[in-house]
């Protein structure tokens, strides 16, 4: 947890997450295969990405409970989103490139989520172009960018 809270502090954003609050989280009911937590933990960037997730949903009233996820699928898909551009934002600004690379199925794989409304979609599918844009660029090109 620690190492996902320095990259946020490093680069600016507010978030902050504990090891009780991540736990809770990944225990609760997802109509998706939750990370398996040592898996997890051991990525700094997959951490960075559950603790916007989790602050996200609490900024937007929720409190982490067995059944917030499946309750609350629109701001869930939205704090998720936020969360995969701040992770890969800090990846990529780590030049981290093979990273961002590594997760560009997930990302592909989120737009076709029937569960996003046609707004989200649209907003995953804009994410993912300017991922495509960042990986077609060199480390340096894309830090500037960022």
């Amino acid at each position: 947890m620690a190492e996902g809270n320095a990259l946020l502090t490093r680069y600016g954003y507010p978030q902050r997450g504990t090891a009780e609050e991540l736990s809770a989280w990944l225990h609760t009911d997802t109509p998706y295969p939750n990370p398996d937590p040592a898996d997890l933990l051991g990525v700094p960037f997959l951490v960075v990405h559950e603790i916007v997730e989790i602050d996200e949903t609490k900024r937007r009233g929720l409190r982490i409970t067995q059944d917030v996820i499946v309750r609350n699928m629109e701001i869930i898909n939205d704090a998720h989103l936020t969360a995969a551009e701040i992770e890969l934002r800090i990846a990529a600004a780590e030049r981290k490139l093979p990273y961002v690379a590594s997760r560009f199925a997930d990302l592909e794989s989120w737009c076709e989520d029937p569960l996003l409304t046609e707004d989200q979609k649209a907003r995953y599918e804009s994410f993912r172009e300017r991922v495509s844009g960042w990986l077609r660029k060199s480390a340096e090109e894309v830090t500037e960018e960022l």
